[in-house]
């Protein structure tokens, strides 16, 4: 019989890459970017509670899974996950990891931290981090493959400030497309509102200063009245509007072009720092539901 026991690591790799820092979490936050570099996903839930499953054979033959649970995401800051290690059944590592970003000469500083339980000496944290630092350096190619590794014109817009809910998308669709989903009210009801919410518009006035009221009926049947203001607006570039009345915020949506696909930048800014507390237990999730749904309608499916 094997011996049971175990051995404890933590190790911390730091790169820096000649990109922004809105390309370097792209390319951990959306399954193709990632599929680049990493070990393809079979399930790719890019959220807090969303999990990220792959599985691919060993040279001498067997199966290897890796299985994650997203812990913490900050936008462009933070991504923090646990994962276990199998291989053909069984396990041999549990791992938490921490990827931070930074602005660092022009490009991205990646600060990578992972603290790992091995299990019976069927791995070892020198071998965990030889393979992370091989998995970084595949990172910092896929960057330079893509073309794109150059810092964003406008950081404003990519930096994530106080009192905001920040989201950001990549969609296989031209950016007037994505942008005709949110133009076009016959599009926009089909999608806009959290899963399980359905909506009913009143009024879609869609010019700077017109209005957008609108009512969300719930899965608890009850009705939300809503009421927006178009604050500015840049075709097929950026869309502000402020919601009127509780709780009282700004949005701001910019649409960016990424060799035929949209990268969509979602904005949720608050001025009440109490309003805001209150909103976030819910918020982030509700607008993460709400970009999925968008995924949706621009797949041709119904939501």
């Amino acid at each position: 019989m094997r011996e049971k026991f175990v051995n404890h690591g933590t190790f911390v790799i730091e790169k820096s890459y000649p990109a922004s820092r809105e390309q370097v979490y792209e390319a951990m936050a959306d399954a193709e970017a990632k599929a680049r570099w990493f070990t393809k996903p079979e399930v790719f839930e890019f959220r807090v509670g969303g999990r990220e499953f792959s599985s691919g054979e060993a040279p001498d033959g067997g199966l290897f899974t890796f299985d994650a649970t997203y812990q913490e995401i900050v936008p462009l800051e933070r991504i923090v996950y646990t994962y276990v290690m199998d291989f053909n059944g069984v396990r041999f590592s549990v791992s938490i990891t921490t990827i931070e970003l930074a602005d660092a000469d022009g490009g991205t500083k990646l600060t990578f931290t992972e603290q790992g339980t091995f299990f019976d000496g069927l791995d070892a944290v020198e071998n965990r981090e030889h393979g992370s630092r091989e998995l970084l350096e595949l990172l910092g190619n896929s960057l330079a493959q893509s073309g794109e590794s150059v810092v964003a014109e406008d950081d404003a817009d990519l930096a994530p400030g106080e009192l905001e809910f920040f989201h950001t998308r990549l969609y296989d669709s031209p950016r007037e497309e994505v942008y005709r989903a949110w133009a076009e009210p016959e599009l926009l009801a089909q999608w806009w509102g959290p899963n399980g919410f359905t909506s009913t518009f009143r009024e879609f006035d869609f010019r700077v200063g017109g209005f957008w009221r609108f009512t969300f009926h719930g899965p608890d049947g009850k009705d939300y009245p809503n009421e927006n203001k178009f604050i500015e607006i840049e075709s097929e570039k950026r869309i502000v509007l402020e919601h009127q009345g509780a709780p009282e915020f700004r949005l701001t949506v910019i649409f960016t072009d990424n060799a035929g696909r949209t990268r969509v930048v979602f904005r949720q800014q608050f001025k009440d720092e109490q309003i805001f507390e209150q909103v976030k237990s819910y918020c982030p999730d509700s607008n993460e539901q709400n970009l999925d749904r968008l995924q949706a309608v621009l797949d041709g499916q119904r939501v």
